[in-house]
């Protein structure tokens, strides 16, 4: 049985909100998330199911656990909010209508990257639990 990407990408766009995806068509944002999904899988050394994919219909040739499924969709944040930390928006100040002062983009940038941070050790904590639990521990006992 096989595991599709789409099913990595339903556990990922549920953590994120970007309103951007609407203007884009359907294959532009597979794009996207496919893009954001191979640079998880590079991340995700410990799991040998990843490398046995067919990339024409979009398939881990092997089922990915749910373990597996919700590592992959973590590092996706991580992917998806890296870039966010590099655009030339953030460099440009920003006058809020509202009330007249100007954003910090410091502290923007600084918050991007703390939440991109937590979502890193996230993802850190639940490869190294699925690293401990998949190895041999049987000459311990």
């Amino acid at each position: 049985m096989a595991t599709s990407y789409q099913d990595i990408y339903a556990r990922f766009l549920p953590k994120v909100t970007d309103y951007s995806y609407l203007n884009l068509t359907n294959e532009e944002v597979e794009d996207n998330l496919e893009t954001f999904m191979k640079s998880s899988i590079i991340k995700f050394r410990y799991c040998n199911k990843l490398s046995d994919r067919d990339e024409a219909v979009n398939v881990f040739n092997e089922n990915l656990t749910d373990e597996e499924q919700e590592i992959l969709a973590t590092l996706m944040c991580v992917e998806f909010l890296t870039p966010k930390l590099l655009t030339d928006d953030l460099l440009k100040q920003t006058l809020n209508s509202k009330d007249y002062s100007l954003y910090s983009q410091a502290n923007h940038i600084k918050e991007i990257r703390q939440l991109r941070d937590i979502f890193q050790k996230e993802a850190n904590n639940l490869m190294i639990l699925y690293t401990f639990t998949k190895s041999k521990m049987d000459d311990f006992l």
